[in-house]
């Protein structure tokens, strides 16, 4: 049998990170390869054998303030959408829920959404207005491409794609969007052009995260076997919790490969229960949580929800 080369074990390793496909991940890691000398070759050869650090260039983080506060931002609205997930029917808590299928770590990454997540995404994600009061993510921008949706936060340098993202996902999206809120009883007054008044005063409230959630969101597919994820942040720190089943120990080993890793981590106390990760910026803290009842599945799958719950809410049908 042929040994595997080191462009395979590197996009092998590489798309357990970030979900990529094959035709994704070889041709960056063949970029950054042809681009090493000799030395750093072998240095990479090392770390993969445990030996070396290399980190950092096979999976690149984000550059700069503006682009990490847009993909911290991301990481916590994927998230809060994935609970949209657990509630379509048949709604499950075991059954994995995430809005992220993969993540291209790109200077502007391209995110792509599994099935269903079209919906819940937009919903967390578009800012609209309801009195003073906004919802969805102040500042946010869409353009939408042919297939496609270009993200922006208005006055910072950072983009986003969403990628597949076509006319007709994005009318099924909406439909969810706007099924939801007639359900909730919310006006539809989307927010477009320049940063408004009550995003300004929102926003000075509430600033947007910053931090360790781009490094997560980069290594997002880390988590894909989890039903589900939750995060909490302050300041540079972000606490990442998941039902018990990955093992906090392997997590943790996987956020510190050598290549693949969080740059400049080292291990770091944690209160009982927890393994801290730390960048020397930024920590990160991994928990497990007690995990669903198995029991409580067929009950959860046959609940008729009310109208407002979930925006896959369908009216009754009449019985003849």
């Amino acid at each position: 049998m042929a040994r595997t080369s080191l462009t395979e074990q590197l996009v092998d390793l590489r798309r357990t990170y970030t979900g990529e496909n094959t035709s994704q991940a070889t041709p960056a890691v063949k970029a950054v390869l042809r681009g090493l000398p000799a030395d750093r070759r072998d240095l990479v050869v090392d770390a993969l054998r445990g030996r070396a650090d290399a980190r950092g260039p096979f999976l690149p983080d984000a550059e700069g303030h503006d682009q990490r506060t847009l993909e911290c931002v991301l990481l916590r609205v994927g998230l809060d959408a994935a609970s949209h997930l657990q509630l379509r029917p048949p709604a499950s808590m075991l059954r994995p829920a995430h809005a992220f299928r993969a993540v291209e770590p790109l200077p502007h990454p391209r995110l792509h959404l599994a099935e269903h997540a079209v919906g819940p995404l937009l919903y967390e994600l578009l800012p609209r207005r309801d009195g003073d009061w906004v919802a969805g993510v102040p500042g946010l921008r869409v353009t939408r491409h042919p297939r496609s949706v270009e993200l922006r936060l208005v006055g910072l340098d950072a983009a986003a794609h969403l990628a597949g993202v076509d006319d007709r996902a994005w009318a099924e999206g909406m439909r969810y969007v706007r099924n939801l809120m007639a359900g909730r009883g919310l006006r539809g007054d989307f927010i477009d052009g320049p940063l408004t008044t009550a995003e300004r005063d929102h926003l000075d409230e509430t600033p947007h995260p910053t931090g360790a959630g781009s490094l997560v969101l980069r290594r997002y597919h880390v988590f894909a076997r989890a039903p589900w994820v939750r995060i909490a942040g302050r300041g540079g720190q972000l606490w990442v919790e998941w039902p018990e089943g990955l093992g906090v120990a392997r997590v943790a080993d996987r956020l510190l490969h050598p290549v693949f890793g969080l740059p400049e981590a080292v291990e770091t106390p944690g209160a009982p229960g927890e393994l801290g990760l730390s960048t020397g910026w930024y920590d990160v803290f991994l928990r497990e949580v007690e995990p669903p009842d198995p029991a409580n599945e067929p009950a959860l799958a046959a609940m008729e929800w009310p109208r407002g719950v979930t925006g896959w809410w369908e009216p009754p049908h009449a019985v003849r």
